[in-house]
């Protein structure tokens, strides 16, 4: 992907970046003349991966680490952006919904004018590239757009590239932003059925969309939009969640779960789809994949100034010692090179993105992709849908979890001589329906530690306000409202287009409380985040850090 990634940087020459909606690079006076051979679509659809670079090792992780129960940031808890965040006092200022708007906008303002210029039988690109360079385009768009729908809610859908495609554009119902959202993607699977996999394209061309990628996300967006209020055909989506998750092939396991995030296996056989990264980028400043900074930004001294870290140690401790995913996912201590010293963190760091070679790296630069979607994620969305359809789980659902638990203990196919749990005690059996909605829960948990999910996963169980309200650590409790169940469109957004409302909660809205603020949002207790409430309990009056030395 480094070709890809190199002349990604030339496309942003050409495609500007918009202040508002603004969807037509500023250079295209003459559109027409751009794409005239493979080379030309080639490039440009390198300029709509580019607005990943940004976006998703700090824009996106920000917004949904730092605002979920799990993560918090060590900076001033009452100043900055990511303090606001993290403490949920966020506002319609900060920067990062700001630049979630804006970097998901861009990306898909270049998707638009690219698909637009393909379906030109006048442009001069072969048959062949122009269908996989539109499949790879269509893919983008669709993710980008799956991004902010769950972000912000209703938004704009422009889909049209253009001088004025995006003046003054008004937010649009999220049940319409889905439907362009499957339609991008099916589009995108049929475009791509050269490159089956991600295994497909050659050494040069690795971390393109594969149709696997398009299956794949598919089968999550179906299972988001079936959770989401007003959807309409519940069980015809969680059909299609289930199908799409089965088309995806050429893809699995990897024997050994940090193998995910090892240097020398950028594109493992799990990976689907990731953001990838070089050393030579630049991402805010750092250099490469910006996660690896947040993750080690203090190095071997134990203070509070990480960007990013575990709310509380608890979120540790509720890991099976036995679980492979425990020491992978986090460092609590750690022994420094150069005088042996061994630093044991109060707050443990978070491992995925800490390179065990050379951990003092890792805070500057890494070349190492962000991960957005493998194929662990495709077997859970798949057991989940299956259990919403059916009111309980069947056998394809116990494999679909079960293969993923396996995999986490080291047993079954999986065995290495290093398991440590009976297959017995891995495998999960004989659950109802509240019995696999809270082993799921928790499973989504254990194996998605700082992959950018965990606010995403509460949104759309309806539990995010009970949550943290059961988290005391960096004083998530203290400030959640039902407003955040989305967060605010960006103020200088609005100031550019007066037909962006303001969501509801949030100061200048105008809007009526809107169906996510209902009640129905919060209701039971052994089911919200995957624990009962005695177990949460326990993590709300076990705070392993003082108050007072949060700040």
């Amino acid at each position: 992907m480094k070709k890809i990634l190199s002349l990604a940087f030339a496309a942003l020459l050409l495609f500007a970046a918009c202040d508002d909606l603004e969807l037509t690079p500023v250079d295209a006076l003459d559109q027409r003349a751009f794409f005239q051979s493979d080379e030309d679509a080639i490039l440009a659809v390198n300029g709509v991966y580019a607005a990943l670079v940004e976006s998703q090792s700090v824009v996106i992780a920000y917004l949904v680490d730092l605002a979920s129960d799990a993560t918090r940031s060590g900076e001033t808890m009452l100043g900055g952006s990511g303090g606001s965040l993290s403490t949920i006092q966020y506002d319609a200022t900060n920067s990062y919904p700001y630049y979630a708007w804006g970097d998901n906008y861009y990306g898909i303002a270049n998707a638009n004018v690219l698909i637009d210029q393909l379906a030109d039988p006048d442009t001069k690109v072969s048959d062949r590239i122009r269908k996989r360079v539109t499949g790879e385009a269509k893919f983008l768009r669709a993710y980008y757009y799956f991004s902010i729908v769950q972000l912000f809610g209703e938004i704009p859908l422009v889909i049209k590239s253009g001088w004025d495609a995006g003046a003054n554009a008004r937010r649009e119902d999220v049940h319409a932003v889905y439907k362009q959202i499957t339609d991008d993607l099916k589009s995108a699977a049929e475009n791509l059925s050269e490159y089956p996999t991600p295994a497909d394209y050659s050494t040069s061309d690795k971390g393109r969309v594969s149709q696997s990628a398009a299956y794949g996300l598919l089968a999550k967006v179906y299972l988001v939009w079936a959770q989401t209020d007003g959807a309409e055909d519940v069980n015809g989506k969680l059909d299609a969640s289930i199908s799409y998750a089965e088309k995806v092939t050429g893809v699995s396991l990897e024997e050994h779960f940090h193998a995910n995030w090892d240097k020398g296996n950028r594109y493992g056989k799990e990976s689907l789809f990731a953001a990838n990264y070089i050393i030579s980028q630049e991402s805010f400043g750092d250099g490469g994949n910006h996660l690896t900074h947040c993750a080690f930004f203090t190095t071997y001294e134990d203070d509070l100034t990480p960007h990013v870290i575990v709310s509380d140690r608890t979120f540790y401790d509720r890991f099976d010692n036995r679980d492979q995913r425990k020491e992978a996912s986090f460092l609590a201590e750690a022994t420094n090179p150069d005088n042996g010293a061994t630093t044991y963190y109060k707050l443990p760091r978070y491992q995925k993105y800490i390179d065990p070679d050379n951990r003092v790296a890792s805070a500057y630069n890494r070349e190492l992709n962000a991960t957005i979607l493998r194929y662990a994620d495709v077997l859970l969305v798949k057991a989940e849908a299956i259990n919403e359809r059916f009111g309980s789980p069947n056998g394809q659902a116990y494999e679909a979890i079960n293969q993923v638990r396996r995999r986490a203990y080291n047993v079954g196919e999986f065995a290495d001589g290093t398991g440590t749990a009976p297959l017995d005690e891995v495998n999960l059996k004989n659950l109802d329906y509240a019995g696999f909605t809270k082993a799921l829960r928790r499973e989504r948990f254990y194996e998605f530690v700082y992959e950018q999910q965990r606010w995403y996963d509460l949104v759309r169980w309806k539990v995010l306000l009970k949550t943290i309200r059961r988290v005391s650590a960096a004083n998530k409790n203290e400030h959640i409202q039902a407003k955040h169940y989305r967060f605010p469109v960006p103020q200088s957004q609005r100031d550019l287009n007066g037909e962006l409302w303001q969501n509801w909660g949030y100061d200048g809205s105008v809007a009526p409380a809107p169906p996510y603020a209902d009640s129905n949002y919060e209701g039971g207790d052994d089911n919200n985040d995957g624990w009962t409430d005695a177990e949460a309990r326990y993590l709300y009056e076990h705070v392993s850090v003082p108050q007072s030395n949060l700040h």
